[in-house]
């Protein structure tokens, strides 16, 4: 299955290596998310870049730096995926893990949870569930626009989850309401990684622990990691596009 379109391609083609296994620390992490964003000149148009923002982890976007390092790590896990894809799916899992580990750091710390929680919930999803996470951060940064679906440039909300399923093998609808009829009903306390979150008007995909959510949320912002605010938990229908 081709990789997601659209973002910038900033590495060579991607090989499956048996023996590699990415591991950084914190440090290391974050200063390479500066050479390596700046090398390329790569930065996703969202807001509020710096890191003196007062807002809460369910409204700050993530500082622009580190919303490209997460896409360009998810880029390279696409491709890694689509040139391991001969091989068998407990191997596949495999590969996906040599970037979990990063990414979740990254994202967790943003969004003020364990990064061990989070590294867990996306180690212990299926590979569709992995295939569907990984293609969404790729598009992290990438604009809002009411009614687009083109990766890379602009999507929807609906666009961005359509998106990221289609790189698993799902074919989604346009549409939030579709979307939502699409699924299959869940419970709260079912919800695992890829799973949908609705209410009225708007669609973003869980990031596998409680209220964490991937989301185009609306114009003048971009896609972005999101912790489902207090105040719309009851209003949000969880459903599982797989069953």
């Amino acid at each position: 299955m081709a990789g997601p379109k659209g973002q910038q391609n900033m590495s060579a083609q991607v090989s499956y290596y048996p023996n590699f296994r990415p591991k950084f620390g914190r440090a290391v992490v974050h200063f390479a998310i500066l050479v390596l964003v700046l090398s390329f000149g790569f930065l996703p148009t969202s807001q509020n870049f710096g890191p003196f923002s007062v807002q809460t982890a369910a409204a700050k976007p993530m500082p622009a730096i580190e919303s490209a390092w997460v896409a360009m790590q998810a880029q390279l896990a696409v491709e890694a995926l689509d040139s391991a894809d001969e091989i068998s799916a407990v191997e596949q899992r495999d590969v996906a893990s040599r970037w979990i580990k990063n990414i979740a750091l990254i994202v967790a710390e943003h969004l003020e949870v364990s990064n061990k929680d989070l590294e867990l919930a996306w180690l212990q999803s299926d590979l569709a569930r992995q295939k569907a996470l990984f293609a969404a951060l790729t598009q992290l940064g990438v604009p809002y626009k009411t009614n687009a679906d083109e990766p890379g440039i602009a999507l929807d909300c609906s666009a961005l989850i359509k998106f990221a399923w289609s790189n698993a093998g799902v074919k989604m609808p346009r549409g939030s309401a579709q979307q939502y009829a699409f699924g299959e009903r869940i419970k709260s306390s079912e919800v695992q990684l890829g799973d949908l979150a609705w209410y009225p008007g708007h669609i973003s995909m869980s990031l596998g622990l409680e209220n964490l959510v991937i989301q185009a949320p609306t114009n003048g912002r971009s896609v972005e990691v999101h912790k489902i605010d207090e105040s719309r938990v009851n209003w949000v229908r969880w459903v599982d596009p797989t069953a």
